[in-house]
């Protein structure tokens, strides 16, 4: 990860690793979870449609984590998603191009 606050773990031993969750894969992986998620940010928050497949399921992933854990993000309320779950993430959903920086235009 490129900054030190970004190189954060979920700080639990590696049987608890939050990315190694039945729960993480649901909420956070599942396709069709995440074709849900990408809608709602459509249709509700008028957002635009996600011309990459992988980055647009990134990117809702990375929000659905977000609201797992935290209930709420948004401006004023930015928080960094632990790295062992951005690595899950990326290799679940992974960059055609190898042009990540950040989270898909964050």
């Amino acid at each position: 990860m490129p900054s030190e606050e970004e190189k954060m773990c979920c700080g639990q031993i590696p049987i608890d690793c939050l990315s190694t969750l039945p729960d993480f894969d649901l909420i956070v992986l599942d396709p069709l979870v995440l074709v849900v998620a990408q809608r709602y940010r459509q249709d509700v928050m008028t957002a635009a449609p996600d011309n990459d497949f992988n980055c647009g399921k990134r990117q809702a992933a990375y929000i659905q984590f977000i609201l797992w854990q935290h209930g709420y993000h948004g401006a004023g309320n930015r928080r960094v998603i632990p790295s062992c779950c951005v690595w899950k993430i990326r290799d679940r959903y992974p960059d055609s191009f190898w042009t990540i920086q950040g989270f898909c235009g964050w």
